[in-house]
């Protein structure tokens, strides 16, 4: 187990000393900065949920850190089980419940100290929300839409297309006024949440910085080192923007040697416009091998040469079973696709979105993970139970709403 050490034995090399470093600035009263220069390339929830645990449990911190993510992770299979039953009925709570637990994908991040796990719960509490919202109409459902999109955009950058979703979860046709504005509520709550970290940046960034400082250097990942993993080679041919995100993320002194992250983002940015131009029609393959990465995890198979051969071994055996759960999660939403198809558009429009989001930037398994393998868990475990049960009728919402006879 890895308890109080930075990094557990599965980690090949990650983002979590860069969240310890800035949980660490915070617990000291100096901010989200690194060696006293601001910062903006990492979203502010977890360094200052860090920062908290800093202050209160010291050198126990990331200890306590991992046991909340225990807990995050069982409740996030709870959530699961929960929207299941909306769709499938009573019989598909311990099915999702049982397979949530033992996910391969959520099961190697919870002893990380990276922010997956807590992104997975608020994923998993959006889809609850979306699914309640679609039965009930209720306004309740709107506020948890809305309050789960903003903590997500707090936690991950690339959370920006969850308000939408939930707009247009909220929309119904024909539109009018009064939709109009039952749509726009999620997006105020949203909007509402992360004002705070838009203020910080405009004024500490003095208005160069709205959301995030790591746009161009993502972007630039995008076109040379699409996989965004830390594997031999891809930081030296990511280095014609002049740094590497390392020399940035650091305590000592040659963070200094650096101007601000306005000007690095920008010529990150400027980089990354380059970079894609002299791509071409090479940007067509490319694209393939990023989407590859993204839903069928190949970054896992290929992009892991300088992990020790039983720690590849393990990520394969991984890969074979989220495979296979792919492929009876997709049965599973053609088998909603007939008995809540509205439900079943909204679950295909959050994937479609958030795939897209990433087409120009860098894309992997990690990165889809919080989103997405929630979603295949409450899928797969309708078809679970329906395949050991039965009683189960095929019908989902539809035929589970009918009165049963006395």
């Amino acid at each position: 187990m890895a308890g109080r050490a930075p990094q557990g034995v599965l980690s090949g090399g990650s983002d979590a000393p860069a969240y310890i470093l800035l949980g660490n600035a915070v617990s000291q009263g100096k901010g989200l900065t690194y060696f006293g220069q601001a910062t903006a390339i990492r979203p502010p929830l977890y360094p200052l949920m860090l920062g908290g645990l800093n202050i209160v449990f010291g050198s126990y911190s990331l200890l306590i850190m991992r046991i909340v993510q225990v807990i995050a992770a069982i409740v996030t299979s709870w959530i699961c089980a929960q929207t299941a039953v909306q769709l499938w009925g009573e019989n598909s709570k311990w099915a999702t419940f049982g397979f949530a637990m033992f996910m391969p994908t959520l099961l190697f991040f919870t002893p990380q100290i990276l922010t997956e796990i807590f992104a997975a719960f608020f994923a998993s509490l959006f889809l609850y929300f979306l699914v309640h919202f679609d039965r009930e109409e209720d306004r309740k459902s709107l506020v948890g839409m809305g309050v789960c999109a903003g903590l997500l955009m707090l936690l991950r950058f690339n959370a920006v297309f969850v308000p939408v979703v939930a707009a247009l979860a909220a929309s119904r046709v024909p539109v009018n006024w009064a939709i109009i504005k039952r749509a726009l509520i999620p997006v105020a709550i949203s909007a509402a949440i992360i004002s705070p970290w838009i203020v910080r940046n405009l004024v500490v960034f003095q208005s160069d910085v709205l959301y995030s400082s790591q746009t161009g250097t993502t972007a630039l990942q995008g076109a040379l080192s699409p996989q965004g993993r830390t594997q031999s080679g891809e930081s030296e041919s990511w280095r014609r923007a002049g740094w590497w995100i390392s020399d940035i993320e650091t305590d000592n002194s040659r963070r200094l040697q650096f101007p601000s992250e306005v000007e690095l983002d920008r010529t990150a940015r400027h980089e990354a416009i380059r970079a894609w131009k002299e791509l071409g029609f090479g940007a067509i393959p490319l694209l393939a091998t990023k989407v590859s990465s993204f839903w069928l995890s190949t970054d896992q198979l290929m992009a892991t040469t300088s992990f020790p051969r039983g720690q590849r071994l393990l990520r394969a055996m991984g890969v074979l079973f989220y495979w296979g759960t792919l492929g009876v999660a997709t049965v599973g939403w053609f088998r909603l696709r007939k008995t809540a198809p509205r439900i079943a558009y909204l679950f295909a429009l959050y994937c479609a979105a958030l795939t897209m989001l990433h087409l120009f930037f860098t894309m992997n398994t990690r990165l889809r993970v919080p989103f997405i393998d929630p979603l295949l868990c409450i899928l797969v475990g309708g078809q679970i139970s329906a395949a050991l049960s039965m009683n189960i009728p095929d019908g989902g919402l539809l035929k589970m709403s009918a009165p049963t006879p006395d």
